[in-house]
């Protein structure tokens, strides 16, 4: 559907090359009709609303790295269908489908970025493989009370996204996800090392370079750990992840801000099995943190009553109010006073943009008199 000239796993030109659907078969058969048809954003080029078949939102990939997350595919899609039947799932479950969406939160976005005709002026720098347990992420996990079959993706369409794809909304049937990953979006709050600062350079030898500085760690674990307020999920999982001191890419094993092989706190609060840094899964409950230290724990999915359950459209608000949050993360730094200009107007656009979606959400979901 989308002329691509790299592989949306690794980045280069693709080998041997086949085609991955970004939401992969099963999940559609699982959801409906394959073939169905789906209008979901604006191409900024063509100015024509953006709609496809689900079973056509493929990119190319080599046949090497398609066939290695296929394995991630097998993996997750009973997951899922357990996620379905409200079913206890373990830590390691968790970790998987943490995985799993990560994979899905990047392809989307290198899809989107070309079916939207590249609003934000953005080249790839990064994939799949180099986005994949690199950053804090974490899920949560709503029920909902609609019982049709559906598949829906939402923030996916928005420039905030396309300018970083750090927060999106997954609606399976009857259940939706909101799935997160940024820079150091709770590691702190976790105890591990976090940067007082993030300054994001936008002109000069340094441009889209993060500058972070002055790390500290209290080696403590603070509730909440996640300071944007969600409505109340049945199940809310977070996992810190240190990041490397120089390019992902590189795969370097320098950790900023301190060393998981050898710090008693890190060892005591890191995944075995994984590679370094990756930290152990932490649930939040209402008024407490729990780390699951035990990989087969299983995790059953709270009750919500009352006034904590939400309409479907408070939920899905959630993603682009998230999004708009994580945008005040980072401070700016330009040497051209109009680079910064420009940077502050799209921030501005990005918010409005935003602010409208998250209240047509709302006022759909509210009671009509």
């Amino acid at each position: 559907m989308v002329d691509v000239k790299f592989c949306v796993f690794c980045g280069k030109p693709p080998e041997s090359k086949n085609k991955e659907h970004v939401l992969p078969q099963w999940l559609l058969r699982l959801t409906g009709d394959p073939n169905r048809v789906v209008s979901m954003g604006y191409n900024y080029k063509s100015r024509a609303e953006v709609s496809f078949r689900w079973k056509s939102l493929v990119t190319p990939a080599c046949e090497a790295c398609n066939t290695e997350y296929a394995s991630l595919e097998s993996e997750v899609r009973p997951i899922v269908e357990a996620l379905l039947e409200r079913e206890p799932l373990s830590v390691s479950n968790y970790c998987t489908l943490l995985d799993w969406l990560d994979k899905v939160r990047v392809g989307l976005w290198l899809n989107y970025h070309l079916l939207m005709g590249n609003p934000t002026g953005i080249n790839p720098s990064f994939y799949i493989n180099t986005r994949l347990r690199k950053k804090d992420r974490f899920v949560a996990i709503y029920p909902i009370q609609e019982k049709n079959a559906g598949l829906n993706a939402n923030g996916v369409e928005t420039l905030s996204f396309h300018g970083a794809p750090s927060a999106f909304g997954l609606r399976v049937n009857n259940i939706f996800l909101i799935n997160c990953s940024s820079d150091y979006i709770f590691s702190g709050r976790c105890g591990f090392p976090y940067p007082a600062s993030m300054k994001l350079h936008l002109d000069g030898e340094s441009l889209g370079y993060l500058q972070m500085e002055k790390f500290k760690a209290t080696r403590k674990i603070k509730t909440p750990l996640f300071s944007f307020q969600l409505h109340k999920p049945s199940v809310f999982l977070l996992q810190p992840i240190m990041q490397t001191a120089v390019s992902e890419i590189d795969q370097s094993s320098t950790f900023l801000g301190g060393d998981p092989a050898h710090d008693p706190y890190l060892l005591d609060s890191t995944m075995t099995g994984m590679q370094p840094g990756v930290g152990k899964i932490y649930r939040q409950f209402k008024d407490h943190v729990s780390r699951l230290d035990d990989e087969s724990t299983l995790i059953s999915f709270d009750t919500i009553t009352g006034s904590e359950c939400r309409p479907a459209g408070q939920l899905v608000s959630q993603v682009y109010e998230l999004q708009t949050f994580l945008q005040s993360g980072y401070t700016p730094l330009a040497e051209s006073l109009e680079v910064r200009k420009q940077w502050n107007q799209r921030q501005r656009l990005m918010k409005q943009l935003n602010r409208a979606i998250s209240k047509n959400y709302i006022n759909a979901s509210s009671p009509k008199h």
